[in-house]
């Protein structure tokens, strides 16, 4: 039950009403008994920073940030986490007394998920499919491992990316041990069926950060026998990590799981 002391945190994005972050954080803060709830904000470009500004106003817990804010809110904030500046965006806004502090959680969140999966990315060879803001935040998370990004066009963040050509992605699969599909809405079927997987090693990992279906690189590398991880554990432990940020607290990831299957009926 909301009362006068309940503390809110928001998702911010264009639209919203999409998110499971709100059913993911609400059962965390039910199951911590923390006086919190997560609320979604529909919020246009333009009024992005009366929206931060309330924030601060109403002593808010923070904010995650889902499209389109990401890098408007990266200019917005007071102090950024190494996380933040480096990917340079924000998905994470902690209000920390009259500051705003801008976390990327979307970077470690893919590699909790990885290790929760029960994959040690440290120092494995990589492709990133996609040269977006989504690659650059797995680029960071995987900044241990030797990473090769695969693009249609030149990358400013990635100067040494390889071009999107039949024989170039060949080559990268021939020696890969994760490949990672970062492409914002996934590859489509055409594309995804296309891709070399007959090039990969046996024992390579495919990975997407698409969370609510099954794509048809998963499927695909599943048939030929890879193991295959979707977006669902990145989508859990980074708003884990916002749980952390904004409370102090563990999250309970167990609880934020079995929210997000709830919402995708399971």
């Amino acid at each position: 039950m909301i009362s006068g002391s309940t503390r809110v945190a928001a998702v911010i994005g264009h639209p919203v009403a999409h998110s499971r972050s709100p059913a993911m954080l609400n059962a965390a803060f039910a199951h911590a008994a923390i006086d919190a709830v997560m609320i979604p904000m529909a919020v246009a470009p333009t009024a992005l920073p009366a929206a931060l500004a309330g924030l601060r106003a109403m002593h808010a817990l923070g904010a995650s940030v889902t499209l389109p804010h990401k890098l408007a809110a990266h200019a917005l904030c007071d102090e950024l986490a190494d996380s933040a500046r480096e990917v340079a965006a924000v998905n994470c806004i902690h209000v920390d007394g009259e500051r705003l502090v801008g976390h990327n959680t979307d970077a470690p969140g893919f590699v909790d998920g990885l290790r929760a999966a029960g994959i040690e990315p440290t120092g494995l060879r990589v492709v990133l499919l996609g040269a977006g803001g989504a690659a650059r935040a797995v680029a960071y998370g995987l900044r241990d491992c030797e990473r090769i990004v695969v693009a249609r066009g030149p990358v400013a963040w990635a100067p040494d990316a390889r071009a999107w050509t039949p024989g170039v992605l060949r080559d990268c699969f021939a020696s890969a041990e994760l490949v990672v599909d970062c492409t914002p809405i996934g590859l489509d079927d055409a594309v995804a069926h296309d891709l070399p997987l007959d090039a990969l090693p046996a024992s390579a990992v495919v990975a997407s950060l698409i969370y609510h279906r099954e794509t048809a690189l998963l499927v695909d590398a599943a048939a030929r026998g890879h193991r295959t991880v979707d977006g669902r554990a990145m989508l859990v432990h980074q708003g884990a990590r916002a749980f952390t940020i904004w409370t102090g607290q563990p999250a309970p990831i167990a609880v934020m799981d079995a929210a997000l299957g709830a919402t995708l009926g399971e």
